[in-house]
């Protein structure tokens, strides 16, 4: 008992085709899959806005930063800047310091007193501000006196297709 020429070929035919109806359902789920996956998440994701707002209070309100703190009573008052603490130095050595190597790809800061005319940068800031946060102030010099002033959080959100180029 032997199958006929014509119906071998129906056998061949109907498993390939089999074969592509299954490889086409396949990449048509992992697509289906693929794009919940990336919906959920978008739906999830916080603004940078959010995550640099709560990565710039450390500014303003921790000592190790730039809040003024009373020798005496080594209480910190929140909101008002120490302009002796103000420098590029300690926000490397204490406050906010990115990997030198990879830090472009997560948040930078420039922060400046508005009135005060006083700037500092985080290590990897390229003056590619994203969007500035403003944050009013007081000012506390080095005589003791306070001053109202703006503090504006010109922030950095990443270099997308930053390329060291010493390497090259």
């Amino acid at each position: 008992m032997s199958i006929n020429k014509k119906a071998q070929f129906d056998v061949a035919r109907k498993s390939i085709y089999w074969m592509i109806a299954g490889f086409i359902i396949t990449l048509v789920v992992i697509g289906f899959v693929l794009i919940i996956v990336n919906y959920r998440n978008a739906l999830t994701e916080f603004p940078p806005e959010i995550n640099a707002e709560f990565i710039s209070l450390r500014f303003t309100n921790i000592p190790e930063c730039f809040a003024y703190q009373d020798v005496d009573t080594k209480r910190v008052y929140p909101g008002v800047i120490d302009l002796d603490k103000f420098t590029t130095e300690r926000m490397e050595l204490l406050c906010y310091k990115t990997n030198p190597e990879k830090g472009h790809g997560t948040f930078n800061f420039e922060l400046e007193l508005r009135d005060k005319g006083t700037t500092i940068k985080t290590n990897n800031y390229f003056n590619a501000a994203t969007f500035t946060l403003k944050r009013n102030v007081f000012v506390r010099d080095a005589n003791g006196i306070l001053s109202k002033d703006e503090l504006l959080i010109h922030t950095q959100v990443k270099i997308p297709h930053f390329r060291n180029y010493e390497d090259t």
